[in-house]
């Protein structure tokens, strides 16, 4: 690392813990196997997450603990207090949550789209959809396309996770599934049989923050510092990268 930069970090890392003991976080993760963001590597935990809260805890000085649960209890565990912080997430997926949380500043986009196999066509219209049967992740929300769920609409089944998704997708049990682009594109380029898997529908891109528990006012603070930093010097990109993936311009 440049002289510079290390003189940079150091008054961060300064400016951070001003007023401030280092203290234990608990960082929620699912464990349902949500690659790039994060995953089992033997019996670690790696991934995307993993590598942004291992440079939040150099530049805050607190330690992050993950805590791997299925989407449903962790939304219950965040509303409990037992778990501190939820990354990756945008504000309205939560917004219907006892306890919605509060925010740091955002650090990257989430794009949820539809995939389709091979043969599928691309669509323009949610109503192109209709009386078809699209897999969802139990627990994950998608704002307004969820008004084309039900009767005479969109067929929803849940599964546990993307990988259940994909597999079903491929096993063709599913007409379509709705997943992150990022972690779509991860299977993609891993598994030979998913290759052919295509997008067909783009259902949001909103900006992603980390949720946080509203009691850890004090700590959120202390995040938006640390993420811009990492934003402004390129880390975040970086890591992204080191899973294959290219950011959307933010």
């Amino acid at each position: 690392m440049p002289r510079v930069n290390r003189c940079v970090v150091l008054i961060l890392c300064i400016v951070l813990s001003a007023g401030a003991q280092a203290a234990r976080y608990s960082v929620l993760v699912y464990h349902g196997a949500n690659p790039p963001y994060n995953y089992l590597d033997g019996r670690e935990q790696a991934g995307i997450f993993k590598d942004m809260f291992t440079r939040l805890g150099e530049l805050t000085g607190h330690e992050f603990e993950f805590v791997p649960l299925s989407v449903a209890r962790g939304h219950k565990s965040f509303e409990s207090g037992e778990i501190d912080i939820e990354p990756g997430v945008n504000p309205s997926w939560r917004k219907s949550s006892r306890v919605p949380g509060i925010y740091s500043i955002d650090y990257a986009f989430s794009r949820e789209v539809v995939l389709g196999r091979a043969e599928a066509r691309a669509y323009k219209q949610p109503e192109s959809f209709y009386g078809k049967v699209m897999g969802r992740v139990r627990g994950y929300r998608y704002g307004p396309f969820e008004r084309h769920f039900g009767a005479g609409k969109i067929a929803v089944y849940d599964n546990i996770s993307e990988r259940e998704l994909l597999v079903q997708l491929a096993h063709t049990r599913l007409d379509y599934i709705m997943i992150g682009d990022v972690t779509a594109a991860y299977y993609i380029a891993s598994i030979p049989a998913y290759r052919g898997f295509k997008e067909v529908y783009e259902i949001s891109k909103l900006p992603v923050a980390m949720r946080i528990q509203p009691k850890h006012a004090e700590l959120k603070q202390e995040l938006d510092q640390a993420l811009k930093f990492m934003m402004d010097q390129g880390e975040i990109s970086q890591i992204y990268r080191k899973y294959g993936i290219n950011m959307l311009p933010f």
